[in-house]
């Protein structure tokens, strides 16, 4: 019956003829002679309410080749990063609900921006992210400086106590 909707799909059919093969595929699958599966959410890319609160949320990741994978990330106020090399940023309305119960982000490594399917025709915006990339990036790249005053004012009070007890008890030096 499937194949032979393939082999006549190059036909052109009317309307009564296409409701006649939908209600005839919806009647296999209520039969059991054609089997559906749902597609799962992988387990790394699952964020439980704990995880949730605490900033994360899950990412299927796109790779250049094709290679999809998931992994859960956890974003510090609009940006996020993918194995700690490459910064990317969203605003929430790339935020997807996996059966309404686990949020994910559909990330292409290439871009700076996760996919958005809510986008309206014509809609395109891949400025926005920018100033929380650059923000992180900056913060990530400025290390603050050791205190060596502690480290200074140790070195004298043991210099002070050292010529106190040579001068007091009698050492020499």
């Amino acid at each position: 019956m499937i194949k032979e909707l393939i082999i006549n799909k190059k036909e052109e059919k009317n309307l009564s003829e296409k409701v006649e093969e939908a209600h005839e595929i919806i009647e296999a699958i209520k039969d059991g002679t054609i089997k559906t599966k749902i597609l799962k959410l992988p387990r790394k890319a699952k964020v439980k309410k704990g995880k949730l609160r605490k900033g994360w949320i899950g990412v299927l990741k796109i790779d250049e080749n094709g290679n999809i994978s998931a992994t859960k990330v956890k974003i510090y106020g609009s940006a996020f990063d993918l194995n700690k090399e490459t910064f990317h940023s969203t605003d929430g309305r790339e935020i997807l609900f996996w059966q309404g119960k686990f949020p994910i982000i559909i990330q292409r490594t290439w871009k700076k921006n996760p996919l958005n399917v809510r986008l309206k025709d014509g809609e395109k915006n891949e400025t926005y992210g920018q100033k929380p990339i650059m923000a992180r990036m900056i913060g990530d790249a400025i290390k603050p400086k050791k205190n060596v005053g502690g480290i200074l004012i140790w070195i004298l009070i043991a210099v002070g106590g050292y010529v106190g007890y040579t001068v007091f008890f009698g050492g020499g030096f």
